[in-house]
C-alpha cells in the first residue's frame, strides 16, 4: 500500500496544532481579595506553569458586591470565569442563587494523601452545601482584637484583657475629637451578625451564637445573651462606635481604621500584611477576643475560603485540576506570604510579622465558626429576619435588655418554624 507522505506530514501537523491550541488554556479567576490576592495567585500560577506548561493562570479582583452581582449574573448567562475564589459562606450564596457550581469531591479525593490531610472535617464541613463541596479549601481565616499601641500608651493603658477593660479604654479613647472607640459594621445581616454579634461571641469560647448544631434557637443562652447584649451596648449604651455604623459594610469600617479615627478593631490574619505597611502601619497589637463575664478569650477561625468551579466554566477541565494544587507546599506558601492563611503547618513561619505571629501560636485558644450556613438551607433567611430585630433595639434600646432577648428569642423560634415548614 502506497502511504501519500505529504498527506500524512499534513494530517500529523494539524494534529499537533490541535494539541497545542487544547493544552495552551488561560484560567480565569474572579475574587475580591484586592492586590495580596493578586500578587497571591500569580505566584501561585507561575509555580503551576512549571508542571503545566500550556496552562496560564490569571485573576480579577473586584469589590464585594460587585463579585456577587458578576458572578451570578456570569453563572447564570453562560459567561462565567473558570473559577471562583472566596470565602466559604459567599460561595454557598453563589450555590444557593444560581445552583450552578460543581462538585468538587472527586478532585478532593483525587488530591495526593500527603495534601489533603491538611484538610479537616470542619473545612470540609465549611467547603459543602446540601451533600455537595462546592469549592477545595486552601485558607482559614482567622480574627482576633486590634488596638492601636500609640493610643494605649498615650491613655497609660496596656491590652485590654477583659470587655470592662474595654469599655474604659474604649471611653478614654473617644475623649479625644473625632475618634471613635471600638470600630464595627453593621449595613447588612453578614456585617451585624457575622462580622458583629458572632465573633464576638465565639471570641468568648462559645460554639453557637444562634442556632445550634440542631437548629435550635440559643440567643437566650445565658453566655450568648451577655456577649449579644454587650455588642448592642456598643452603640447604644457606650456609643463607642461612629453613629454612621448601622448603614457601614466592611469597606467602611476599614476606612475608619485606615484613616486613624478608631483604637480598637477586628484584625484577621488577612489584614495583617498590608497593615503591617500601609495606616495602621503596624501601630497597632493582636491578641484573643477580651473576655465577658469569664469568657474564655479566644481567637476565631472565622470561614474557610476556597476556590469553586462553575459547572459551565470556560475551560472546566482545566480549573479542576488546577483545584488541586492549590493544596500544596508551594501554594500554601503563597498563601501564607501574601494573605495570612493556610490550612497546613508545614510552611515556613521564619518570615512572619510580629502581628502575624498571635494567629499562629502554639498555645492560643481558638473557637472555630459553627458554619450554620451550610448545615441548613433556611439560615440566611433567619439571619435576615435576626437582623430587623437587632437593628430596631439599636434605633430605639430597650429598658430591659433581658427582656428583650427573651422576646426575641421566642421570635426567632417562631421564624424557625415557618422557615421550617415553607422547606
Amino acid at each position: 500500500m502506497k502511504v501519500n507522505i505529504r498527506l500524512l506530514w499534513l494530517a500529523l501537523l494539524a494534529a499537533c496544532l490541535t494539541a497545542g491550541a487544547a493544552a495552551a488554556q488561560e484560567i480565569t479567576i474572579w475574587h475580591d481579595k484586592g492586590d495580596d490576592g493578586i500578587r497571591m495567585i500569580q505566584q501561585m500560577a507561575d509555580r503551576y506553569k512549571v508542571d503545566h506548561p500550556g496552562v496560564t493562570v490569571k485573576s480579577v479582583s473586584m469589590p464585594t458586591d460587585q463579585w456577587f452581582s458578576r458572578s451570578i449574573a456570569a453563572l447564570h448567562t453562560g459567561s462565567s470565569p473558570d473559577i471562583l475564589f472566596n470565602d466559604n459562606a459567599r460561595i454557598v450564596q453563589i450555590q444557593q442563587s444560581t445552583n450552578k457550581l460543581a462538585d468538587v469531591t472527586p478532585q478532593f479525593q483525587a488530591i495526593a494523601e500527603a495534601d489533603r490531610k491538611a484538610i479537616t472535617q470542619g473545612d470540609i464541613t465549611a467547603s459543602s452545601f446540601k451533600g455537595r463541596m462546592l469549592m477545595i479549601p486552601f485558607q482559614r481565616t482567622m480574627t482576633g482584637w486590634g488596638v492601636r499601641k500609640s493610643w494605649l500608651d498615650a491613655v497609660g493603658e496596656t491590652y485590654p484583657k477583659t470587655w470592662d477593660d474595654v469599655i474604659r479604654i474604649g471611653k478614654k479613647f473617644q475623649a479625644s475629637k473625632d475618634r471613635f472607640g471600638v470600630a464595627m459594621q453593621a449595613g447588612d445581616p453578614p456585617s451585624m451578625i457575622d462580622a458583629g454579634i458572632n465573633l464576638l461571641v465565639y471570641g468568648n469560647g462559645i460554639p453557637h451564637p444562634l442556632v445550634d448544631g440542631k437548629g435550635e434557637i440559643v440567643i437566650d443562652h445565658p453566655d450568648v445573651a451577655r456577649a449579644t447584649i454587650e455588642y448592642l451596648k456598643l452603640f447604644t449604651e457606650h456609643k463607642l462606635v461612629s453613629p454612621e455604623t448601622v448603614n457601614q459594610t466592611f469597606t467602611d469600617m476599614y476606612q475608619l481604621i485606615e484613616g486613624g479615627r478608631v483604637g480598637m478593631f477586628r484584625v484577621g490574619n488577612w489584614n495583617v500584611g498590608k497593615w503591617d505597611k500601609s495606616p495602621p502601619a503596624g501601630d497597632y497589637i493582636v491578641g484573643p477576643y477580651p473576655a465577658i463575664d469569664g469568657g474564655t478569650s479566644s481567637m476565631v477561625v472565622g470561614s474557610v475560603r476556597g476556590m469553586a468551579v462553575p459547572v459551565n466554566a470556560p475551560h472546566k477541565d482545566a480549573a479542576l485540576e488546577f483545584v488541586k494544587f492549590i493544596v500544596t507546599v508551594p501554594a500554601q506558601q503563597s498563601s501564607l506570604d501574601n494573605m495570612g492563611g493556610v490550612i497546613r503547618p508545614d510552611v515556613d513561619t521564619s518570615k512572619v510579622t510580629p502581628n502575624l505571629k498571635p494567629f499562629l501560636a502554639a498555645d492560643v485558644k481558638l473557637q472555630v465558626d459553627d458554619f450554620a450556613a451550610s448545615s441548613f438551607p433556611w439560615y440566611l433567611k433567619l439571619e435576615a429576619a435576626y437582623y430587623r430585630l437587632l437593628i430596631a433595639a439599636v434605633s430605639n434600646p430597650p429598658s430591659d435588655w433581658n427582656a428583650w432577648i427573651k422576646d426575641t428569642a421566642d421570635k426567632m423560634r417562631q421564624e424557625v418554624a415557618t422557615l421550617k415548614a415553607k422547606g
